[in-house]
């Protein structure tokens, strides 16, 4: 995000195209199952009303945080070990001392609950007329889809309201996850505990608790890394469970779900602490050949009636002053025919004794790209490509180059350049 932008490019100098980056500073989630960066609890909203200006003010609060810290950073020391086990996650018998109520317990085959279409209140809602909490069935809803919950299974996962129990349907076409690998690393003093879901801040604090003690650590040297290996959707506490808020509804296989979680860890960091092999378990059936997709795909591109690809469709100003914001319009192809990796959808070059020169390209903050289709039938599409000019910018002739490709009725794909009429920047 940009705080690893700001950090790398702006504070140690890399640019992207020119070079291998000498320096990478990776800002990686950890149990942020219920944060958001919305904190005006709506979409886009918080601190300001700009999404642009929003990330920036975040991640400079995020940037300026973790420099103090790295300022009294040292290098870790010690050796890198890591164990890793597959879980029949549905199917984990939990001991009493890791259950809230001291006995032992079981986790359940998935179930999607109807609090799941709620969505979140600062994200955004997922479907009208459902609210976080839903703890009831829609029998609408229930019955469109036509899944039977028998009743073993909505006792096992109450009082979440069941909308598809996805356990159930692993033989018609897998739909959540059953099996998921659980992983400890260990980087010199540092414990990452792998996480296939997303671990609220509280699930993700109790499982680095019981981590930490396994291992004989202190805490702050166990952080969790969520999103890792696999995915299964939300990791809640059983009290976060209770209230059946979105995260309650998405957290798959029942109240127990943390406390599996806890129980199985701790086996993994057990066997880390003792440098002792752990049983693999069963690896996941590879379902890749039954994957399928909502996308449609790009049919095709065609430029707009008596232009060509990369032609300018809003010609920049003669002249621009620094603070102002260059804007240019291009006639282009999908994006998504070449997604440009190592590469750059857009340029601003500076004319320098003849030669034009890149000086930024669409990794830079300065710049945005934007994709419109303007006719779905006959697959006409623009670019827009925006350069807000910058204080230090040094005056002198610039120009805009946007790179693409286009798909013809064949399939074919063309690349593409073109660049803008030039224009100047003063002081």
């Amino acid at each position: 995000g940009y705080a690893s932008y700001a950090w790398e490019h702006d504070h140690e100098g890399v640019r992207y195209l020119d070079n291998t980056p000498g320096f990478v500073a990776a800002f990686p989630n950890t149990n942020a199952g219920d944060m958001s960066p919305n904190l005006n609890l709506k979409p886009g909203s918080g601190p300001t009303e700009d999404e642009f200006e929003n990330t920036r003010i975040i991640g400079e609060r995020q940037l300026d945080k973790a420099r103090e810290v790295y300022a009294g950073a040292r290098p870790v020391t010690g050796g890198v070990d890591s164990r890793l086990t597959y879980v029949d996650m549905e199917n984990v018998t939990v001991r009493g001392e890791y259950t809230t109520d001291g006995k032992e317990q079981r986790t359940c085959p998935a179930v999607v609950g109807a609090s799941t279409l709620a969505g979140s209140v600062e994200d955004g809602p997922a479907i009208p007329g459902f609210e976080e909490g839903t703890r009831t069935p829609v029998a609408s809803i229930i019955d469109a889809l036509r899944v039977d919950t028998p009743s073993w299974l909505a006792t096992c996962q109450y009082p979440k309201a069941s909308l598809i129990p996805t356990g159930l349907l692993s033989n018609v076409h897998p739909v959540t996850p059953k099996i998921l690998p659980l992983q400890i690393m260990k980087i010199g003093e540092l414990y990452l505990v792998a996480g296939p879901g997303e671990f609220t801040i509280t699930a993700g604090l109790r499982v680095r608790r019981t981590v930490a003690q396994e291992l004989g650590v202190p805490l702050e040297r166990v952080l969790l890394q969520g999103y890792a290996n696999a995915y299964s959707q939300y990791v809640t506490t059983p009290e976060e469970y209770e209230t059946q808020n979105y995260e309650g509804g998405s957290t798959l296989y029942g109240r127990n779900t943390l406390p599996a979680y806890q129980q199985e860890y701790a086996r993994v960091a057990a066997s880390l602490r003792q440098g002792t092999a752990i049983g693999r378990g069963t690896a996941p059936p590879d379902e890749s050949a039954r994957q399928f997709t909502f996308q449609t795909g790009v049919v095709y591109d065609n430029p707009p009636l008596g232009k060509s690809f990369g032609s300018v469709l809003t010609a920049p100003a003669s002249s621009y002053a620094r603070g102002s914001t260059a804007t240019v319009e291009f006639a282009t192809g999908h994006p998504k025919n070449n997604v440009r990796r190592g590469s750059t959808f857009l340029e601003v070059q500076r004319l320098e004794a003849g030669s034009w020169v890149r000086v930024l390209d669409d990794g830079d903050w300065e710049t945005t790209y934007r994709w419109t289709r303007i006719n779905g039938l006959t697959g006409t599409s623009k670019a827009t490509v925006t350069w807000a000019i910058g204080a230090d910018t040094a005056p002198g002739t610039y120009r805009i180059v946007h790179h693409g490709d286009a798909k013809n009725l064949l399939g074919k794909i063309t690349p593409f350049t073109g660049a803008s009429p030039t224009f100047t920047v003063s002081g």
